[in-house]
């Protein structure tokens, strides 16, 4: 299915209870933070910049060699600017921005887009 959704906008209904949350960001962030034993032990590192703001490195060595590192801004709001796996069998990661900020989204051309609920039919036969 990867390969069909590389480059590609996501179209989904809106009412699927299934992709609730998918596209909000805040709920997104707040479920990173979940489960509060993937905080405990993470170590304070150095102070480095993610997209031009400052942000302070947070590690901690994980299970299968995985070393997990969040940046998190030191100015006004203390969000998750930044996250990554290194190490492990699937290394990334990802990166946040634009707290607070009003989106208006355009409909992308129909040639890059992929309907989940057609790709979901061509899995099943």
């Amino acid at each position: 299915m990867a390969p069909k959704l590389r480059d590609k906008w996501v179209k989904m209904p809106a009412d699927d209870a299934s992709t609730a949350g998918v596209c909000d960001k805040q709920g997104f962030v707040a479920a990173m933070d979940e489960d509060e034993s993937e905080r405990r032990g993470m170590k304070r590192g150095s102070t480095t910049e993610v997209n031009g703001e400052e942000a302070l490195e947070l590690t901690k060595d994980a299970s299968g060699g995985e070393k997990l590192t969040l940046y998190v801004a030191t100015e006004g709001e203390p969000y998750i600017l930044k996250t990554t796996t290194g190490g492990g069998k699937d290394p990334g990661s990802v990166t946040f921005g634009e707290y607070g900020e009003t989106v208006n989204p355009e409909q992308p051309p129909a040639g890059e887009t992929v309907d989940m609920k057609e790709l979901a039919g061509e899995q099943r036969t």
